[in-house]
């Protein structure tokens, strides 16, 4: 504990106190220059957002003006014509291209050819132009430009103006005004208060935009020198209305200027408050330290000893001893992890010792199987060889059944199949038990064909169709057997499902019970345990059955791809 509280004075109290002292002063210089980058990206983000309207906008323009049908129609002499044609066509251009673009207010054309019907919507006299509309067109020759602000029953509009005549030697002279709405163009800049107000102002500092209502239209009566403000990406200390502020303008397109204003006092406001909560976070964290320390000391001292002791008697091969009530820090992490490998070691031991018995169990299981079915198998050929020289043709077809059986089943005692090779030596079963039964067994297959090539190990269905006719047979009905072959995830499943007589509750608990604890046996048993051994014990055989209604037997293995395609005409 002493140690701890002298390290944490020497390397953290003292240099906090030197560094401290260092951040006061620097803290200023650097939240002043996240300010001024932070200007620096809302006058770029703004721009790109006024750049992006204002193409839209000269894009509509440009078109309008390269649309010779529509300079044809304004420069056509309509004394002994109708107009309605001309009418009806720029009535459905200008009404097409405001409903797509809900902030424009009005396109109107003025123009000097007097023949054109004046509706004081569309078309006005040139003479009609709003002041100094006129001027700014022709200075741009063609050029789509920002005419100044048009108020409209109590409501700003920016004007968009373009001369239309393709030669400058027309008779006629149209021009083409679009009016927008100047509270789409306010809600870009943002919302001006007391310590940031931001303006879009023309060549001439009229301004055509504010984030908030201004009864002033001349930039340079509120901020004199805003023509002295560097354009680009540094700012300039200026003073407005006796106010310090640090300003930045940005030329764009049309020769506008975009003016950002930051009240400087608000800035060093909060770098001193930033300054003020370093230091009493700091202070206030370091009395906590100290305390924390003697506290924390005393708390692992006993803890610590209680793990040194625990480590001697897991050396000692006393797997079985526990540590309790050791809280959630990290000696507590480290005892859990001292728990948890105790538990681990003793399920290893336990997993391996058992494994070792089934595994043996079932190596000697596979030598017996082994055996019988190669003795057979030569036997049936002979006695197949035997039954067709003297005319047995139903026990020749039995015997083909059967050997057919057991040549699927040996596999050249390969452990494992494909999916359909598997269906088949079921088939080959079933054929042999048709034989038997006759139609008091009936099977239906059901098998997904994308898992036929499928891995497998061998005599996984068989059992469960052979317990199914073992078990479920009712008298004289007809016991309905179905067989489902498909893939759940990233697993194949085997089903069996009857609706013979089903298993008795007793027995069920039991089988459930025998097949959980991987203990020996046939059938049923037996597959699970090969399952189980095979692929792991997430694997393996469950069972379902209601007493009197049947019954539904389910296997689940990993799937696995085959080597090559098998045929599955069978299915």
């Amino acid at each position: 504990m002493g140690k701890m509280m002298l390290v944490y004075t020497v390397f953290a109290v003292i240099p906090m106190i030197f560094l401290t002292a260092y951040n006061y002063r620097k803290t200023s210089e650097i939240l002043t220059e996240e300010s001024f980058q932070e200007m620096q990206q809302n006058m770029v983000t703004t721009g790109k957002s006024l750049e992006s309207s204002f193409l839209s906008y000269s894009t509509i323009m440009d078109l309008l003006y390269t649309n010779q049908m529509l300079n044809s129609y304004l420069s056509v002499d309509y004394t002994d014509i109708s107009y309605w044609d001309m009418f009806s066509y720029i009535d459905k251009q200008l009404h097409s291209i405001t409903i797509l673009q809900p902030n424009i207010y009005r396109i109107s054309f003025y123009s000097t050819n007097r023949t054109l019907p004046q509706d004081n919507y569309y078309f006005y006299k040139k003479e009609e132009l709003p002041a100094g509309f006129e001027a700014k067109a022709s200075e741009k020759s063609g050029s789509t430009t920002i005419g100044g602000i048009v108020n409209k029953d109590g409501v700003d509009y920016l004007g968009f103006i373009r001369k239309l005549n393709y030669y400058s030697s027309g008779e006629i002279e149209n021009y083409l005004v679009m009016m927008v709405d100047a509270n789409s163009i306010n809600e870009q800049l943002g919302q001006n208060d007391n310590s940031r107000q931001m303006y879009l102002v023309d060549e001439a500092g009229q301004v055509l935009a504010a984030g908030a209502a201004t009864a002033e239209s001349d930039i340079g009566k509120l901020i004199p020198g805003w023509k002295e403000i560097p354009s680009g990406d540094t700012g300039r200390k200026i003073s407005m209305d006796g106010i310090d502020m640090i300003g930045m303008r940005r030329e764009e397109d049309m020769g506008l200027n975009l003016l950002l204003l930051i009240d400087q006092e608000s800035l060093l406001a909060e770098t001193a408050e930033v300054t003020q909560r370093i230091l009493f976070v700091f202070l206030l964290s370091s009395s906590f330290v100290f305390c924390a320390i003697w506290l924390y000391g005393k708390m692992a001292e006993k803890r610590v000893e209680k793990v040194v002791y625990a480590a001697k008697k897991l050396g000692d091969g006393q797997f079985d001893y526990i540590l309790s009530d050791m809280g959630y820090d990290e000696i507590g992490q480290i005892a859990n992890a001292f728990n948890s490998l105790n538990e681990r070691i003793q399920i290893l031991i336990r997993e391996n010792y058992e494994k070792k018995l089934l595994l043996k169990s079932s190596e000697m299981n596979l030598l017996q199987e082994q055996i019988n079915p190669h003795f057979l198998y030569n036997a049936l050929s002979v006695i197949s060889s035997m039954a067709i020289r003297e005319g047995g043709k139903k026990t020749v077809q039995s015997v083909r059944y059967l050997a057919d059986f057991y040549r699927i089943s040996l596999n050249k005692g390969r452990q494992t199949v494909s999916v359909q090779e598997e269906l088949d030596l079921l088939q080959n079963y079933m054929k042999i038990q048709k034989l038997r039964f006759g139609d008091a067994v009936d099977i239906s297959y059901d098998a997904d064909r994308e898992i036929l090539p499928c891995r497998t190990i061998k005599l996984i269905l068989q059992p469960l169709v052979e317990n199914a006719i073992h078990h479920g047979t009712r008298g004289e009905e007809v016991l309905h057997i179905s067989v489902r072959v498909g893939q759940d995830g990233n697993r194949i499943f085997y089903e069996v499902s009857d609706d013979g007589l089903g298993i008795e509750p007793e027995k069920l608990v039991q089988l459930r019970t025998e097949l959980k604890q991987s203990q020996e046996g046939f059938g049923l048993k037996n597959v699970d345990i090969r399952v189980k051994l095979n692929y792991g014990k997430e694997y393996g055989v469950t069972i379902n059955s209601v007493y009197g209604k049947g019954t539904c037997i389910r296997v689940e293995i990993p799937r696995t791809a085959g080597s090559a395609f098998v045929n599955n005409d069978c299915l």
